[in-house]
């Protein structure tokens, strides 16, 4: 199977391109900020500083793993759902559900070393970059050596290829067990279930998130660094808990949503809100970094606007940990958000192009170029607002109970411009992908783009 992982990869370089992308970026970051720790354990490095550096280094590294794992396995379950045709051939050849595991696990082993490796002289120069600009900040001593070590490649390389090989076969196992009779329906209709798993993991993580935000404005009123480190986790929580139901998300938004625009958008408005219904399983893959992206990002910068305006006050007294903690905001923040958008352009991308025969057929049965655009573009609009939706949701874990333990008032005056920021990002990011990765497919004539996706 091997073998065949091998020349699976030759044929699908553009699938797998968008794997190596996510484990590419994923070990990058977790090398950059691994690599803080070398440099706060070596020789002549300050308590203080070391502190500084080994913090930074334990908050990135932790929600980097789960972020980096969680945009990997995206990216592997859509690829894999869009080959349930293959794969349920190879059972009708004979083939078993262990050795289409072992074939995923080995196309995807084959990919993130590849990409791993290749990332460790980026993830040395990114990492270099963040103690530079510590240094400039004042936060850590000058003169402080940079070094890039046994952590930052043990995280860089072992981590991502763990995280990795867990998600491939999590997504591997669910796919060589489903029949052969579905699998071959699932591919022909777009139909998929989400699984029990799935569903219980997502609500764990939502009760997770809500736990932390009940926490912050009571037993951990007042307390400094860890309310808001309690705080960015109820954000982190929900945006993970609603990012794995987004399936369930995308088919209510579809009602809801789909009935409105149904009204001035005609056919393709209607044929919109049916793929969305159709195919919530596979749409769902570019609504969970929206999902990500608006939550973190907008948790977050709030988060850092309620306790700076704290500190202007008077309320708070703002001390060399809280200077830490604004600049592994402004760190994670950014770090998350050029991770996310990057994967939501990855997702669009790959799961517009997988739809050439789609858009082929209805071409061929009448429909004109600029109607399929607009088809896509209106579930663009379906999947965006489920996004933002869904986003602020979780933003708001993180907003609410953090400014009620600060401010004493649940909603902050902290101005709209911050969520219009994240909110225009995500807009554009997504139609410019959507409708882009559109246009250039239907470059094809309809005939061939039916015989080239066979």
């Amino acid at each position: 199977m091997f073998r065949l992982a091998l020349s699976s990869l030759r044929l699908r370089k553009g699938s797998f391109a968008a794997t190596f992308l996510n484990v590419f970026l994923g070990a990058t970051i977790l090398m950059a900020f691994s690599s803080l720790f070398d440099t706060g354990m070596a020789d002549g490095v300050s308590s203080q500083d070391k502190k500084t550096l080994t913090t930074m280094c334990y908050v990135v590294d932790g929600w980097g793993v789960l972020i980096v794992a969680f945009g990997i396995a995206a990216t592997l379950n859509l690829t894999v759902r869009q080959r349930s045709n293959e794969i349920a051939l190879l059972k009708s050849a004979g083939a078993v559900p262990g050795q289409i595991t072992r074939m995923i696990i080995g196309e995807t082993a084959v990919v993130t070393l590849l990409a791993a490796v290749l990332a460790v002289p980026v993830g040395y120069l990114a990492g270099n970059a963040v103690v530079e600009t510590l240094i400039s900040n004042n936060q850590v001593a000058e003169g402080t050596d940079y070094e890039f070590g046994l952590m930052a490649l043990s995280m860089g390389l072992g981590v991502t290829f763990l995280a990795a090989a867990i998600a491939a076969y999590v997504t591997g196992r669910r796919a060589s067990t489903v029949s052969t009779r579905e699998a071959l329906v699932s591919s022909a209709a777009g139909t998929t279930k989400m699984t029990k798993k799935r569903i219980g993991f997502g609500i764990l993580f939502l009760l997770l998130g809500t736990d932390a935000a009940v926490l912050v404005p009571t037993v951990l009123k007042d307390r400094g660094y860890l309310t808001m480190s309690i705080a960015g986790e109820a954000c982190i929580h929900v945006s993970i808990g609603l990012a794995l139901l987004s399936p369930i998300l995308l088919r209510v938004a579809s009602a809801l949503v789909g009935g409105v625009i149904r009204g001035f958008g005609g056919t393709p408005a209607y044929l919109a809100q049916a793929n969305i219904r159709q195919r919530s399983g596979r749409m769902a893959g570019v609504l969970m970094p929206i999902i990500l992206f608006v939550g973190m990002a907008a948790g977050s910068l709030y988060m850092q606007v309620i306790q700076n305006d704290a500190v202007s006050s008077g309320r708070l007294v703002r001390s060399q940990d809280d200077k830490n903690v604004e600049t592994l905001n402004f760190v994670i923040v950014s770090t998350i958000a050029v991770f996310a958008a990057i994967v939501l352009i990855n997702l669009a991308v790959t799961a517009t192009v997988y739809r050439r025969r789609e858009f082929g057929q209805q071409r061929l049965i009448g429909s004109t170029p600029s109607q399929v655009v607009r088809t896509v573009t209106f579930e663009s609009v379906i999947t965006v607002v489920t996004g933002l939706i869904a986003g602020t949701v979780a933003a708001l874990a993180s907003i609410i109970p953090f400014s009620l333990a600060t401010a004493d008032e649940a909603i902050p005056d902290a101005g709209p411009q911050i969520y219009v920021a994240v909110v225009a990002i995500v807009v554009v990011l997504t139609f410019a992908a959507n409708i882009g990765a559109t246009r250039k497919t239907l470059r094809e004539p309809p005939l061939e783009a039916l015989a080239a996706a066979v």
